[in-house]
């Protein structure tokens, strides 16, 4: 038998279980409806697996009460495991919610760092936008004395060589 068909084993016995208690506690419901007392009679697992005779007496045999405490036993034992399983489950749930939590934190605080950055390049857009004419009227300005300092350099030029000239022709006058 492999796994797959011992899975479906196990299913189809779960099911089974399910269907019993299902059917179990609808037929506690009817007597409790009808007004009937209704005794639970724990059946042992290896019981269930013999075919009942009819007029069959039950019989509570020393054995019987031994495998009986023995299962108790087992179903403790069994509880006991489960709830430690859950009790890990539950405790590795929460504190990966604490760490979501904590991670969740550092994320908000992130967004609004970003969000003040983002203000404050806006409000210096607003700023440099507000300064921008002023900004074109200093650029022309800066031109216009560029142009001028131009036309001056020219014109210092333009009145050294003059002087030069004017130089050399009194020093040819003052030659003759």
């Amino acid at each position: 038998m492999n796994a797959k068909q011992k899975k479906a084993a196990e299913q189809k016995e779960k099911e089974a279980a399910a269907a019993k208690t299902a059917a179990d506690d609808a037929r506690k419901k009817a007597a409790k409806a009808a007004g009937e007392t209704v005794v639970d009679i724990e059946v042992h697992p290896y019981r269930k697996m013999v075919v009942e005779r009819k007029n069959r007496k039950e019989q509570d045999s020393q054995r019987m009460q031994e495998f009986d405490e023995v299962r108790r036993i087992e179903l403790v034992y069994e509880k006991d495991q489960l709830k430690g399983e859950v009790n890990k489950l539950i405790d590795d749930f929460d504190e990966e919610i604490r760490e979501m939590q904590k991670e969740k934190y550092r994320l908000e605080s992130d967004l609004k760092n970003a969000e003040l950055k983002l203000i404050l390049l806006f409000e210096e857009l607003i700023l440099l936008q507000s300064m921008e004419s002023r900004d074109q009227e200093l650029m022309a300005q800066l031109g216009q004395c560029k142009q001028q300092s131009d036309m001056i350099s020219q014109s210092i030029k333009d009145i050294t060589t003059d002087l030069a000239k004017k130089t050399k022709e009194i020093d040819v006058i003052r030659e003759n």
